[in-house]
């Protein structure tokens, strides 16, 4: 057997903390890696999250939109729908009637009823539906609104038009709340 020389147990020590060194060095590298690792599914996690309540966020601030735009297209028309039956039921004339429908700002209203259309087709198809039904409740009334003539007849055909309109505008409404609850 060799006999170890000073000469190379000198050079062991050398080497010694050298490799060491290199062995502090890769585990520190390895265990950043397996941090950086774990760091980066949690930030996913985390900004996934975020982002869900982002877009639920964005999804409740459009049904609030809608709601607010649909009450008031859904008051011009109870409007609407009172200066008819005033005039209808003999309480107002004709040129009364007509200075009570100058009264209300109908661009604001056809700009709400196009928010209401187009917000609902976009965000909300599922409301759309609905809000389709309220247009064909809208239409039926809508035909009462033609009337010359001061009547029961016509002012009970009013009456009963609106509560189907109010029927179904509750309906939508409705849609809109089970929306929102259920994001």
């Amino acid at each position: 057997m060799e006999a170890v020389t000073t000469t190379d147990i000198s050079v062991y020590k050398e080497l010694l903390p050298i490799l060491a060194s290199t062995i502090t060095a890769i585990a520190t590298l390895f265990g950043v890696f397996i941090a950086s690792y774990f760091n980066q599914k949690n930030n996913r996690v985390s900004l996934e999250k975020s982002l869900e309540q982002e877009k639920i966020k964005i999804k409740l601030n459009k049904i609030e939109e809608i709601y607010d735009h649909f009450h008031t297209w859904e008051a011009s028309i109870t409007n609407t729908k009172m200066a008819h039956f005033t005039y209808y039921s003999g309480v107002f004339n004709e040129k009364q009637f007509y200075d009570s429908l100058e009264k209300y700002d109908k661009k604001d209203v056809a700009n709400s009823f196009r928010k209401v259309q187009s917000l609902s087709d976009i965000y909300f198809p599922e409301a759309s539906v609905a809000f389709k039904d309220v247009l064909k409740s809208r239409d039926a009334l809508a035909k009462c609104f033609f009337g010359k003539q001061q009547t029961q007849k016509s002012c009970d055909n009013l009456v009963q038009n609106h509560k189907a309109f109010e029927k179904e505008a509750n309906k939508f409404k409705a849609t809109l709340a089970l929306l929102a609850k259920n994001l």
